[in-house]
């Protein structure tokens, strides 16, 4: 494994009135406001009453500068008291309980921790991952290094910062591996990996698949489920498991110590399609964890390719898992129930906030009011076309330009990652259920495909249909009563050709 290149960004200094060492003041804040929450999907109000989410975040503006190899880097922080970032201590009770482990607390998504020498501070990190303590007014830690004192559950100030290279040097030095995960094999019913005399507790199960990639875990930790992994990303970051490698000539073991994942799995989701509903969200991101791992426990097979995905995701590249990546590809096929005396074919709509299944998409209005307010003012089907793809748009997919047909609203789309081609028929509902007379049945109506969906689309769905890459889809709106409003797709098998 070569090591990372070495860049630190340097921040833009706070004003005067916004010191970095400022007290933590955000429990204060929250408590004041109660009826604010701090979850993954965190919400402004909405004139409606609802909760309102952001669809973006404001990130800080850094500039990157190179370190030479013979530069000699000093923490500037060591200056800076600590008593600066002391949360009151009123507000310790409200605080979890200390992880058994890390000896961190938590309050909502922020985490503490206590000092050895007293006290109650915010923790955060910096630009390389390293524990700070952070104020609240700050996105990226900026106080005095902090570290875990071994064997305790208290943390203290790191003393000494220095870290001198010589001259002849062109590479960073590497973050080492300081987790004391080791056990005792006397004690363990586990697989273990043993590096440097070291006994490591890795992640696997009965039934695991080979990987090239082994991950250790914490011992504290059982096996991972999604709503482990999920819980130990958001709270614990530091304690989720690593990565560990054969390197060659001699293939000895090497663990890697940067994190595998830089955020909660329902972040990665929610990075990559803003305006799904909280509830689809977490049906997502739990639905592709157990897809990875073929199993709702985790193997190391499963955590890499999760990484990769992410990867993909991030730099916009063919996912060597396709069919986990999209979660359109992810949905079950809905049945169609045949027709019978009186009562057309339909669908039956699955409830919006059916959570631990995903077996359709929801996308929350709140999240693009503005739109919607204006879509709810028109009856055209061209508008309503035009509304889906400019959703379908603003989360990741690229939709062939519909035309101006009048009847039987439907668009063709894809998505970067991988080959597939959708073919999404539109539908306003005001019941659980779509219905499909025969009357509107494109095919019944004797009406060609190219005027339907112009003849780039056509071509796009005819391709993809002869590769067996086509994938039909239905979707639209759902407006009725006691259920909030919502934009959704599911996948059926009702062919268009």
């Amino acid at each position: 494994m070569s090591p990372r290149r070495n860049t630190r960004p340097s921040l833009t200094k706070s004003s005067p009135d916004t010191p970095h060492s400022s007290r933590d003041t955000s429990l204060d804040t929250i408590l004041g406001n109660p009826t604010r929450g701090a979850d993954t999907d965190q919400a402004s109000g909405s004139p409606t009453g609802r909760q309102l989410d952001a669809t973006e975040s404001q990130h800080p503006t850094v500039q990157v500068s190179e370190i030479t190899s013979a530069t000699a880097i000093r923490d500037g922080s060591l200056s800076v008291s600590l008593d600066n970032y002391s949360l009151s201590p009123e507000l310790v009770p409200l605080l979890s309980e200390p992880d058994a482990t890390s000896g961190i607390r938590t309050f909502k998504t922020r985490t503490y921790v206590e000092l050895e020498e007293g006290g109650t501070v915010l923790l955060g990190r910096d630009s390389e991952q390293n524990y700070r303590a952070r104020a609240g007014t700050e996105l990226v830690a900026s106080g005095p290094r902090l570290e875990q004192v071994e064997g305790s559950l208290l943390w203290r100030r790191i003393a000494h910062l220095d870290v001198t290279q010589h001259a002849d040097s062109n590479l960073p030095p590497t973050r080492a591996f300081r987790k004391n995960w080791g056990v005792d094999p006397r004690f363990t019913l586990s697989e273990l990996l043993t590096i440097d005399n070291v006994h490591y507790k890795v992640v696997t199960r009965t039934d695991a698949r080979e990987s090239p990639i082994t991950y250790i875990q914490s011992p504290a930790h059982p096996i991972y489920d999604f709503d482990l992994l999920e819980a130990t990303l958001r709270h614990v970051p530091d304690e989720q498991p690593r990565g560990a490698i054969q390197v060659p000539p001699d293939n000895h073991w090497e663990i890697d110590a940067r994190l595998p994942f830089e955020k909660p799995l329902t972040a990665y989701v929610r990075d990559f399609f803003p305006e799904v509903t909280t509830v689809t969200l977490e049906n997502i991101a739990r639905k592709q964890f157990e897809l990875s791992n073929d199993s709702p426990f985790a193997d190391a097979a499963g955590l890499t390719a999760l990484r990769q995905i992410y990867s993909s995701w991030q730099n916009a590249t063919l996912s060597p898992h396709p069919q986990w990546s999209d979660p359109l590809l992810m949905l079950p096929i809905l049945p169609t129930s045949s027709a019978s005396r009186g009562a057309a074919r339909s669908i039956a709509l699955p409830h919006p906030s059916s959570t631990g299944t995903l077996n359709r998409l929801d996308f929350d209005p709140l999240r693009f009011q503005r739109q919607w307010l204006l879509y709810l003012t028109s009856y055209s089907p061209v508008e309503f076309k035009r509304f889906m793809a400019a959703l379908l748009t603003r989360n990741g997919y690229t939709v062939i330009e519909p035309n101006s047909f009048n009847s039987f609203p439907a668009l063709v789309f894809r998505r970067t990652g991988h080959d597939y081609v959708f073919f999404m028929s539109l539908h306003r509902t005001r019941i659980p259920k779509i219905s499909l007379p025969m009357y509107m049945n494109p095919k019944t109506a004797d009406l060609r495909l190219e005027t339907q969906v112009g003849g780039v689309a056509a071509k796009a769905v005819n391709d993809a249909h002869s590769a067996n890459k086509i994938i039909w889809l239905k979707g639209g709106t759902e407006i009725r009563p006691g259920v909030a409003d919502t934009i959704f797709i599911i996948r059926d098998d009702n062919a268009r050709l």
